[in-house]
Formats: structure tokens, C-alpha cells, sequence
């Protein structure tokens, strides 16, 4: 099938020739918490069908935004990573998304709405000033709207993972709404003003500490 394109000499409708298609911008943002099989994909991607999946893989693939390559034994498995020009794109996709989280989730969850609290976090963890942490190492537990996602701080660099943690330091339960609102607020309140929204447990220090990091963050007034 051949692409459709918008025909315009412009840096935008070039770039939605390359990644507008539906799903698309999905897949990449599966990809910016690290490799991920073809199965994977299409368990995070619920209703996209097989074909459909092949199709836009096999086109990033193409276009130069995602490359294949093998996992070291004992995996070995065969996974798809962002190249440099995929993780550029992912970049630019953080504050499209930041711009949901304020805008469009006035609304409660929809019935038989997925969500992945990793969808979340990704772009979160990109608030993070990495300067900030240096020297820090933490394992935060994240469950957002009872979906868990594991925030991991290390010296500097942020990584996201879906999931449970063995021992994290502490633990976030919270709403996607709550934390969308906390992101944006502009300056880091304190743990007893957040108390009734957001329950935090384990190290108090390290627990103000997130919330600073997640309100102060380094795209300044984009969220405010």
C-alpha cells in the first residue's frame, strides 16, 4: 500500500507522512522505556490487530526509527529498540503528552479503557532534571489507578520498567488525574498537603524529595 502524504513542503506534514498513521506514535512510546519483543508490542497494544502491527513495525523499521537486534544469552530473544532518530522523535512526543495529561483528563476513566501506568511514567520520568539526582539511587513503586510501573533512579539516569519491584524504597499510590494535577502545579507541596490524594510509604525524605522532582521540573512553565 502506498503512503499517503500531504504533499506540503513543510517540517510538520513531513514528519506526520513519516509517523501519522495510526498506532504509529504508539509503538514509539512502548519503546521509550527500553527493547521490547514483537509480543510485546502487541500485548501493550490491545486491538491493533496482527497485520496492522507488522505493517508499522516493518515501516519504522524502514523509516530508520526502530531497529531489530538480539538479546545477549540467556535471553536471546529478538527485540525492537529506538535508534537515535527514534529516541528524538520520542523526545518530541513528551510535551504532546504532557498536554493530554492537562487537558484531557477532565473525565473519569471510560469502561473498558486499557492503561498501563508505564504510559504515564515515561513521559513523566522526562520531567526529571538529571542534575537533580546525581549521587541518588532509588527504586520507586508506582501504582496509578492499581496499574504498578517501577520508577528507578540511578546516579543521574532515570529508567522506567512496568511491574513490581522487589524491595522499593518507597511506594506511590495514586490516580493518573491526581499525579497529571501535580505535575503541573509549579512549585512541590509538601507530603501532608498531598496526603489525602497521593499515599506515599517508606522513607519520608526520599518521598518530598519525588514530589520536588516531579512539580519542579525542567520543562518549567509548559505545565504551570
Amino acid at each position: 500500500m502506498a503512503r499517503r502524504s500531504y504533499n506540503q513542503y513543510c517540517g510538520l506534514s513531513r514528519s506526520l507522512d513519516l509517523v501519522g498513521e495510526r498506532w504509529t506514535l504508539l509503538i514509539v512510546r512502548e519503546l521509550m522505556s527500553g527493547p521490547k519483543r514483537y509480543s510485546d508490542l502487541a500485548d501493550a497494544l490491545d486491538g491493533i490487530g496482527t497485520s496492522l502491527l507488522a505493517a508499522r513495525v516493518k515501516q519504522l523499521e524502514q523509516d530508520g526509527l526502530i531497529a531489530r537486534r538480539q538479546l545477549p544469552r540467556p535471553a536471546a530473544s529478538q527485540v525492537y529498540d529506538l535508534t537515535p532518530a527514534g529516541r528524538e522523535l520520542a523526545a518530541a512526543l513528551v510535551p504532546l503528552a504532557l498536554w493530554g495529561l492537562r487537558h484531557e483528563f477532565d473525565e473519569p476513566r471510560r469502561p473498558g479503557e486499557n492503561y498501563r501506568a508505564e504510559w504515564t511514567l515515561v513521559f513523566l520520568a522526562t520531567l526529571i532534571d538529571p542534575s537533580a539526582t546525581t549521587g541518588l539511587r532509588a527504586t520507586i513503586q508506582f501504582r496509578l489507578d492499581d496499574s504498578p510501573a517501577v520508577l528507578s533512579i540511578d546516579d543521574g539516569e532515570v529508567h522506567v520498567t512496568p511491574g513490581e519491584a522487589d524491595h522499593p524504597d518507597i511506594v506511590v499510590n495514586t490516580g493518573l488525574r491526581t499525579l497529571a494535577a501535580l505535575t503541573a502545579a509549579g512549585s512541590p507541596p509538601s507530603l501532608t498537603e498531598v496526603s489525602e490524594r497521593i499515599r506515599i510509604e517508606g522513607d519520608p525524605a526520599l518521598a518530598q524529595l519525588l514530589l520536588e522532582l516531579l512539580s519542579r521540573n525542567r520543562f518549567g512553565g509548559l505545565l504551570g
